[in-house]
């Protein structure tokens, strides 16, 4: 997504007040400190169990694939996760007008008006990079029905204290 697609998402008479992008690369955030050490527990126990079962497994080759979901789970936690989310930011757009927020990733664009944003939620790093949330990400339900909301926000943006400021001040224009 380029500048040029994000100001034909505009309206006649929208003014663009800011434009960005997520920055690029692998970053960690604040669930990562209790994520890591339970996927690095999971891997380890994984080596534990399937460790004595090479050998089983050798013999009779069907019994390795009992384990091929629980190693591709640790792999996931322990690395892969990182590289989807990595993925998933760099085709995100991200707009500030003079009427709305907007954020476009591959598939889809979703258009905020500063009166729908039910409520806004910062969280910056000293390197002035950070993530404002317009909806945090959430669980409900318990059990097998336990469901994931994701959040919806600008992700990992550089400058995010200004950005902030000038959303704060469109919604509290808005009132």
């Amino acid at each position: 997504m380029d500048k040029e697609s994000i100001r034909g998402l505009l309206q006649p008479g929208e003014r663009l007040l800011w434009e960005g992008a997520p920055e690029r690369g692998i970053r960690l955030q604040r669930s990562d400190w209790y994520t890591i050490p339970f996927s690095l527990v999971w891997c380890g126990m994984l080596c534990i169990i399937i460790g004595p079962q090479i050998r089983i497994a050798s013999v009779l080759p069907l019994m390795g694939l009992i384990y091929v979901p629980f190693i591709l789970a640790g792999l996931y936690l322990l690395a892969g996760r990182f590289f989807f989310r990595a993925y998933r930011l760099s085709g995100m757009r991200y707009a500030v007008t003079d009427k709305r927020a907007i954020i476009v990733n591959r598939r889809e664009t979703v258009s905020l008006l500063y009166r729908q944003i039910p409520m806004l939620q910062k969280e910056i790093r000293r390197s002035g990079v950070g993530t404002i949330w317009f909806q945090r990400p959430t669980y409900y339900g318990s059990g097998s029905h336990r469901r994931h909301i994701p959040g919806v926000g600008f992700e990992e943006i550089a400058d995010a204290e200004k950005v902030y400021r000038l959303l704060e001040s469109q919604m509290l224009n808005r009132e």
